[in-house]
């Protein structure tokens, strides 16, 4: 059956991200991909030009995909102003795609880019950005109402981001069932940690 020219490009992404994760940008060929898809290298060549054009194509389809902006209990937590279930929230969405991915994930691609190809890293990290926007702009609604001290309110989720972004990463490299019993207890903790100092009343 001839699939279509969008869900075909769309299938080609899929196995770009997972082949890049894996054996990372400057081991994965436009060969490699065209076998992965069933697609010809010409087919491939057609859509994107090159491999560098399967990469700028990338950033932007990563960014569709688990987008936290559309994870309903981030939205819930938001509106409810649960302070702890919002920063949970946002861990939990990123922790299970993270093993859902597994070696296959977004971070992992991430890390060999910014090895391999720091000018895609800072478009990827960019349109990451975004995503964790919403949070930045909860931590500045909760200082303006005078529920947050006013702290750097972008240092404080990038920090965050961090650890989760690491522990993540670990946890879908080491195995569904540690992987939670290690990132959960972090990231609570760190969570804690960051509305401790974040609360004007405790």
């Amino acid at each position: 059956m001839k699939i279509a020219g969008e869900e075909r490009k769309k299938q080609i992404l899929e196995v770009a991200q997972g082949l890049c994760a894996e054996k990372g940008f400057a081991g994965t060929t436009l060969d490699d991909i065209a076998e992965g898809a069933g697609v010809s290298r010409a087919l491939i060549v057609q859509h994107f030009g090159s491999k560098e054009g399967i990469y700028e194509q990338l950033v932007d389809f990563i960014a569709t995909v688990h987008a936290v902006e559309e994870d309903e209990r981030v939205a819930q937590m938001i509106r409810e102003k649960d302070d702890y279930g919002v920063f949970h929230a946002f861990a939990s969405h990123v922790f299970e795609h993270c093993m859902e991915e597994g070696n296959h994930g977004v971070l992992r691609l991430s890390m060999f880019s910014l090895l391999e190809n720091p000018h895609w890293y800072r478009r990827s990290r960019a349109r990451r950005d975004r995503a964790w926007e919403e949070l930045l702009c909860y931590v500045e609604e909760r200082q303006r109402e005078g529920a947050f001290r006013p702290l750097e309110a972008s240092y404080v989720v990038h920090a965050f981001r961090s650890v989760v972004d690491h522990f993540a990463m670990e946890a879908s490299c080491g195995g569904e069932g540690q992987g939670s019993v290690d990132f959960f207890p972090i990231v609570e903790t760190v969570i804690n940690i960051i509305l401790g100092a974040l609360r004007t009343e405790n």
